[in-house]
């Protein structure tokens, strides 16, 4: 316990150096993400505040992990997972930051664009590429507007290929295919686990970037379900994932701090899509997935309210609810947003314990 203490505290120090320089750089070259014009109008005063927050905590927890936690399932596969996840996080806030008119401008005005125009009238061309349309049809289905950042489907092609390798690593690399359920023990699925696996971690993924809209909320909900998993693998003798989620959390407090309302940066994608690779992986190393599932509730509970939104409207021209995710929509109904953050804080507590429990069954 010792041990793990003093990598927080390390950690804490080492994040908490680093932020005043990044929030200096990010601030200096307007990395500001572009706020929703459809979200609470109490949002539009945040216009400018810088983004890629998580990039900070995701290279300490990487470097402390790499130097000091050698242990490759517990450790390394965690920490990589969560390093390429949040890369592509990286590539998604760097396109929402950067992605210029002017570029398209270009290609139109160039070569390019006249051979683009006289493949587009090809029958065959077409033909080949009628897989790809139908596919980005039916993301843009649940998907979100793509004018700014990736297109949905090129983030679920991203989204698939990460999964994929956490499922491909897990079935047949460490030879897994079987599931822990409370108070029967493992129970062999075969095939069918790495297809859990998969459909597991693409919901995770998503569903904490959904939740990540309020200053404060996703750094407190996920501090919270590192905690409940840090005792969790205490309790279960993980030693070197205590380590690891000590590790995670020393780096979170402070953004944490600056993150809180009024936050003087966000996490971004590069920072949610880290920290649910992260607590998918090491519920998958220690057979809880069942547990992460209660621990992570308020994240599943509010992520999917977005794509519900969509599907619904869609479907009927009507909202399901006055704004999704239903953060917002408590906010909309007039609850500050400290009081949106504390209470879906306290849910997480409460689901936290409970997931705790479970996970010891």
């Amino acid at each position: 316990m010792l041990e793990q203490l003093l990598y927080l505290m390390v950690t804490a120090l080492i994040t908490f150096l680093l932020y005043p320089i990044w929030i200096a750089f990010v601030y200096k070259y307007h990395m500001g993400e572009k706020i929703r014009s459809d979200g609470p109008q109490t949002h539009l005063v945040k216009k400018g505040t810088p983004t890629m927050g998580g990039l900070v905590f995701l290279l300490t927890i990487s470097g402390v992990t790499l130097l000091f936690n050698y242990s490759r399932t517990q450790a390394l596969f965690p920490t990589f997972v969560a390093a390429i996840s949040g890369l592509f996080g990286a590539l998604e806030d760097f396109t929402k930051v950067y992605k210029k008119s002017n570029l398209s401008q270009l290609f139109e005005n160039s070569k390019i664009a006249t051979i683009k125009k006289l493949l587009a009238n090809s029958k065959l061309i077409n033909l080949l590429c009628a897989p790809w349309s139908l596919f980005k049809k039916l993301a843009n289905i649940v998907g979100s507007s793509s004018e700014k950042g990736l297109t949905t489907a090129h983030k679920f092609i991203l989204e698939f290929g990460i999964a994929g390798f956490v499922s491909y690593w897990t079935y047949v690399k460490l030879g897994w295919d079987y599931i822990w359920l409370p108070l029967i023990g493992n129970v062999n699925i075969g095939f069918f686990y790495p297809i859990f696996l998969f459909l597991f971690f693409l919901t995770f993924l998503n569903f904490v970037n959904f939740t990540d809209g309020i200053d404060g909320l996703v750094g407190g909900l996920s501090i919270i379900a590192f905690i409940a998993f840090w005792a969790l693998s205490s309790t279960l003798s993980y030693n070197s994932i205590a380590v690891f989620c000590a590790t995670v959390v020393g780096a979170l407090i402070p953004f944490l701090y600056f993150n809180v309302n009024p936050a003087r940066i966000f996490m971004g994608d590069v920072g949610s899509h880290a920290l649910a690779a992260a607590l998918v992986t090491i519920s998958i190393v220690m057979h809880r997935e069942i547990a992460l599932i209660v621990v992570g509730g308020v994240f599943l509970i509010d992520g999917i309210t977005s794509p519900l939104q969509q599907l619904v409207y869609k479907a009927t021209k009507k909202r399901l609810f006055r704004m999704a995710p239903i953060h917002h929509g408590f906010e909309v109904a007039g609850w500050p947003e400290t009081k949106v953050t504390i209470r879906f804080w306290l849910m997480g507590a409460a689901l936290a314990v409970i997931g705790l429990f479970i996970g010891l069954l």
